[in-house]
C-alpha cells in the first residue's frame, strides 16, 4: 500500500481524550488524523460523567450543548452518612455532574472532528515508531496490508496498554492495587436515592450513579474479593452489593457487567521529542470519583493549543513543554487524591470507617467547606502554576494568573454584551480591553490573527480592579492588568504576547524539534490488565 499523505499531527486511539485533541487541532487549522485499533466506536458506557470544568473547557468549542441534551444533570453527591457536596451552589453555566455514557461523549466529539475535517481510520494498528529533527513515522497494519504514516507529531491518547508509549520509550511507573472492583449498568429494584452516592464500609465500597429512566452505574469493591477471569453474574453482583450496603438492592436487567483492575501509574514524562502522551496514555488512577474521563479531555483542550502553535511555527520557546510542566501536577494530585480514598473505602477497619465518616460529615455540614469541596471536585478550583504565573489578582485576592476565567458576561464597545466563552469557539488568544481608549486592543494588532481583541470599555464587576485581561484559548487567565495602571500598559501588554504568541509579524517558519530518544522500547514495558 501507498504511503499515507503527510499530516500534520498523528492521534493514536480514538477515544474521547484523542477525539476532544483532534477537534481542538482541526479547529485551530491544523491537519490532523487519528488512528483506531477498534473497528466500531465502543458501545459500553466506561466513564459515566462530566464534571463542571470538563464541561466548560468543551464550551469553549461549542460541545458542550449537544452532550447536555444526551446527558443528565446530578447536582449532589453524598460521601458519607450526614454529608453532601452541592454542585448547585458552583458559580458555572453546568452546575451539576453531567451524567452521560462515554459512548455517548465519543459520539458527540467524533461527530464534531468529522464535521472539522479530521481523518478517522479505524480497524488500523500501529506496530512501529522512529522520530528524527523533521518528524514521526509509524508504521500501521490494517486489512492484511502494512504501510508507513509520517507527521510533524504524534499523539499517544491509546489509553491504558499505550503502543506509541511503549514502542518511544517511555517507562510507565506504579503499582496495582490489590481488590478487583465489579462495574454494572443495572437496573435496581430497592434504589438508591438520585444522588452520585458512594457508601463504604467493612472493607468495601459502593459507588452509584442515575443514569435516569431507572437505570444506574454501580461500582462495587471489596477487599476480600480477590481478582478472576471469571465473568460476572448477577448473583455475584448482588452478593457484593449486599455484602457493601446491609441489604440487597435486587440488580437485575443488566446492560454492562464486567470486572476489572485498578492501577495507580504514572508515565516518567509526557513528552519525548515529537511523541507526547495524553489521558489514560499518561496516566491512570482509581476510578473512585470518576476523574480519569475529564483528566483526559483537560489534558487534550491544554495540550491542543500548544500543539497547534508549535506546528504552525509561532509557538515562543518552552510553549509546548508547559503542556507537561502543567497537566503532570494535575495527575499527581488526583492519584493521590483517589488512592487515599480508596485505601480509606476499602479498608476492613470499624474504627477507620466510623472516624472517617464523622469526620467528613462534621467537615461537610458547613456550607462553605460544601462548596469548597464542590468547586475542588468539579475541576472549578484548580489552575496552573507556572508559565506566566504570580501577575496580579483576577476578581479578586483568590484567582490568578493561570487560573480559571469564568463565562462572564462581556460589554462590548458598539455590540451587544455577550458570553465571554462564545468569542473563543476559534481557539485563540482573547483579549478583554477594559480601558476607555481602547489602546491595548490596539497593541493586538501586530499579531494578527493570533489573538481577538474586544473592546470592553467600561469596568466588568466580576473582574474588579481590571484594566485588560489576556485569556488562554483553555480559558484561563494568561495576563492581568491592573484598571489603576494605564501608563505604560501598552508594553507590558506585549511583553505578554511575547510570552505567550511569540513574535510579531507573520508565523515564523517552523524549528526542527530535536528528539530525546527515537524507536525505543521500554526496559520496564508496562503490565496493565483490564477488562
Amino acid at each position: 500500500m501507498a504511503n499515507a499523505p503527510e499530516q500534520s499531527v498523528i492521534v493514536v486511539g480514538a477515544g474521547p481524550t484523542g477525539l476532544a485533541l483532534a477537534c481542538e487541532l482541526a479547529a485551530a487549522g491544523v491537519s490532523c488524523t487519528v488512528l483506531e485499533r477498534r473497528l466500531a466506536p465502543s458501545t459500553q458506557s466506561r466513564a459515566m460523567g462530566l464534571y463542571s470544568r470538563t464541561m466548560e473547557v468543551l464550551d469553549l468549542r461549542g460541545h458542550a450543548d449537544a452532550l447536555v441534551a444526551l446527558g443528565r444533570p446530578v447536582s449532589r453527591m453524598v460521601p458519607a452518612r450526614g454529608a453532601r457536596v452541592d454542585f448547585a451552589e458552583l458559580d458555572t453555566r453546568f452546575p451539576y455532574l453531567n451524567v452521560i455514557p462515554q459512548s455517548r461523549t465519543e459520539q458527540v466529539l467524533q461527530q464534531r472532528a468529522l464535521d472539522l475535517g479530521v481523518t478517522i481510520e479505524r480497524d488500523t494498528e500501529v506496530f512501529g515508531l522512529t522520530q528524527d529533527g523533521s518528524g514521526v513515522t509509524l508504521q500501521v497494519r490494517a486489512g492484511g496490508g502494512e504501510w508507513e504514516e509520517s507527521a510533524d507529531f504524534v499523539v499517544g491518547c491509546d489509553g491504558a496498554h499505550s503502543v506509541v508509549r511503549e514502542l518511544a520509550g517511555i517507562a510507565f511507573r506504579g503499582r496495582t492495587y490489590d481488590i478487583a472492583p465489579i462495574l454494572a449498568d443495572v437496573r435496581l429494584r430497592k434504589p438508591p436515592p438520585d444522588d452520585v452516592l458512594i457508601v463504604s464500609g467493612g472493607g468495601g465500597v459502593v459507588v452509584s450513579v442515575p443514569y435516569g429512566d431507572g437505570l444506574y452505574r454501580v461500582a462495587v469493591a471489596r477487599r476480600d474479593r480477590p481478582w478472576t477471569r471469571e465473568p460476572v453474574t448477577l448473583g455475584e453482583l448482588s452478593e457484593v452489593l449486599t455484602g457493601a450496603l446491609g441489604f440487597d438492592p435486587g440488580p437485575y436487567e443488566p446492560e454492562w457487567l464486567a470486572r476489572f483492575k485498578i492501577h495507580q501509574r504514572i508515565a516518567d514524562q509526557y513528552r519525548i521529542g515529537r511523541v507526547l502522551l495524553a489521558g489514560d496514555a499518561a496516566h491512570l488512577h482509581s476510578p473512585l470519583g470518576g476523574q480519569g474521563l475529564n483528566l483526559g479531555i483537560q489534558d487534550a483542550v491544554n495540550l491542543g493549543w500548544k500543539l497547534a502553535a508549535e506546528v504552525q511555527g509561532w509557538a515562543p520557546v518552552g510553549l509546548l513543554d508547559s503542556y507537561e510542566v502543567e497537566r503532570r501536577p494535575q495527575a499527581e494530585r488526583i492519584l493521590r487524591a483517589t488512592d487515599r480514598a480508596t485505601r480509606a473505602a476499602t479498608s476492613a477497619s470499624a474504627g477507620v470507617t466510623a472516624v472517617r465518616r464523622a469526620v467528613l460529615a462534621k467537615a461537610l455540614s458547613y456550607r462553605r467547606v460544601r462548596k469548597v469541596a464542590g468547586e475542588s471536585i468539579s475541576g472549578l478550583r484548580n489552575g496552573y502554576v507556572g508559565r506566566g504565573a504570580g501577575g496580579g489578582a483576577l476578581g479578586g485576592p483568590s484567582v490568578r494568573v493561570g487560573q480559571r476565567v469564568p463565562d462572564l458576561t462581556v460589554p462590548r464597545v458598539g455590540a451587544s454584551p455577550v458570553r465571554l466563552y462564545s468569542l473563543m469557539r476559534d481557539g485563540r488568544f482573547l483579549l478583554l480591553d477594559l480601558g476607555e481608549d481602547g489602546r491595548r486592543a490596539a497593541v493586538t494588532e501586530a499579531w494578527g490573527s493570533r489573538v481577538s481583541p474586544v473592546r470592553v470599555g467600561v469596568p466588568v464587576p466580576e473582574l474588579p480592579g481590571v484594566g485588560a485581561l489576556l485569556v488562554r484559548p483553555d480559558g484561563y487567565a494568561a495576563w492581568v492588568d491592573g484598571a489603576e495602571d494605564a501608563d505604560g500598559g501598552e508594553e507590558r501588554l506585549r511583553r505578554a504576547l511575547h510570552q505567550w504568541c511569540g513574535v510579531e509579524g507573520p508565523a515564523p517558519v517552523p524549528v526542527a524539534v530535536v528528539p530525546e530518544a527515537a524507536g525505543v522500547r521500554s526496559e520496564e514495558p508496562a503490565s496493565v490488565e483490564q477488562t
